[in-house]
């Protein structure tokens, strides 16, 4: 395999000694610059290890691995085309099809040693028909040996050549969307790199500000997760899970700054274990809606499991004697246990309605207190009065006896 040392060399030799086969093109940053395509040899090139799309299933790679994914070696590169790959199977065939019959129609950008920076989608398809898969639309493979793209030059580095990444493929309408959560990672990136959420917010087509810190909270939130069930990086997971993320943020925010308005006096291991339940249902991939609104509670109003104290005593006691019985390994374990009428929604649904119970119980409380007050009320009125219409004696008499039926009917 020839390394970036020997691609940069070569790139530059190609520079010097051919045309370009287009100028004037613009990017993202260099405003008022323009730059010049040139045909690059597929074999001089490698994708981008920090590529938006698969950057979530890379940072899983290295986390089970112990190790940095490497350019300079086949067998990473290799993997990396293979990630590319797999991340849009259904859409690859249409692509690569139509490669075949048009051609590159759009350039990609890279570096001047040959990383991808714009395009590994299409040069990893372009690599594809060049090593033989041409011959299934009646074409020469020779047609698909060179990428077309921008060579950026060196004094553009890594942190400028992130928010051009981020302009040019999130930044822009695409046809084959980003997966969500790849979004909140590129959040983080460009914060580690320093942009501002301001710039942030451009570089993304965010709506606001508001917006990127929120998606900073959530990402954090995401991270605490994973490390929580000992899956550290192993964002994969996280795949279809960020509404309730977001969900559970709210919640989890009102629980931390003491706003949550619980109807006991829940202590911070209450609140901890209260946490590590909800990260067990996420992980079971638990139905969302239910998560939402009976587990978690909507997050305008406080209506989950955790707001009587008998209640969440039962459900948690129940729920850890579950896991306990069953002590989940793999993550099919874990959605064996979350299915629809599975152990942890029976728990759910159990919890339910020993908290309806209680509730109405307590409605019924609330209300007979009115009544007092209202029936105290209406004697501090009728002190000193000397005279009472007929019509409202009766009523009173009414009522008394209703209120004699309701005593006698419990006694």
């Amino acid at each position: 395999m020839i390394s970036r040392i020997e691609a940069k060399k070569k790139i530059a030799e190609m520079l010097a000694h051919n045309s370009p086969i287009k100028t004037g093109q613009t990017l993202p940053i260099r405003v008022g610059e323009t730059f010049n395509v040139y045909r690059i040899p597929l074999d001089l090139l490698v994708p981008n290890i920090l590529n938006d799309r698969i950057t979530w299933r890379i940072r899983e790679y290295e986390a089970e691995n112990g190790r940095k994914l490497d350019v300079e070696t086949d067998a990473d590169v290799e993997f990396l085309y293979s990630l590319i790959l797999d991340e849009h199977k259904r859409d690859n065939e249409r692509t690569k099809a139509d490669l075949a019959q048009k051609g590159q129609m759009v350039d990609g950008v890279i570096t001047n040693d040959g990383i991808i920076i714009d395009g590994n989608r299409r040069a990893t398809l372009l690599r594809c028909l060049f090593k033989g898969e041409a011959e299934k639309y009646n074409q020469s493979v020779e047609k698909f040996r060179y990428f077309n793209a921008i060579v950026l030059p060196e004094d553009i580095g890594p942190k400028e050549r992130m928010a051009l990444e981020t302009m040019i493929q999130i930044g822009a309408d695409k046809p084959v969307d980003y997966n969500r959560i790849c979004l909140y990672i590129k959040v983080d990136n460009l914060l580690a790199e320093k942009y501002s959420y301001a710039q942030i917010k451009q570089y993304m087509r965010l709506k606001s500000e508001k917006e990127v810190e929120d998606m900073e909270n959530i990402y954090k939130l995401m991270v605490e997760y994973l490390e929580a069930i000992g899956k550290p990086n192993h964002f994969t997971l996280l795949d279809g899970l960020e509404d309730q993320f977001i969900n559970t943020r709210t919640v989890f925010k009102k629980l931390d700054n003491g706003t949550y308005d619980a109807n006991w006096e829940y202590s911070k291991d209450d609140v901890a274990n209260f946490k590590m339940v909800c990260y067990d249902y996420m992980r079971s991939k638990f139905e969302g809606k239910k998560y939402r609104d009976v587990l978690v509670g909507k997050p305008n109003k406080t209506n989950g499991v955790f707001i009587e104290k008998k209640v969440w005593e039962d459900f948690l006691e129940h729920h850890d004697s579950i896991i306990d019985a069953n002590d989940p390994e793999s993550e099919s374990d874990w959605h064996l246990l979350g299915k629809r009428g599975g152990k942890l929604d029976m728990n759910l649904n159990n919890a339910v309605q020993q908290l309806d119970s209680v509730l109405k119980d307590k409605n019924i409380s609330k209300l007979i207190h009115e009544v007092e007050i209202k029936v105290d009320r209406i004697d501090e009125l009728l002190d000193g009065v000397d005279e009472v219409f007929q019509e409202d004696i009766d009523k009173l008499r009414e009522l008394s006896k209703t209120l004699y039926k309701i005593t006698t009917r419990f006694e």
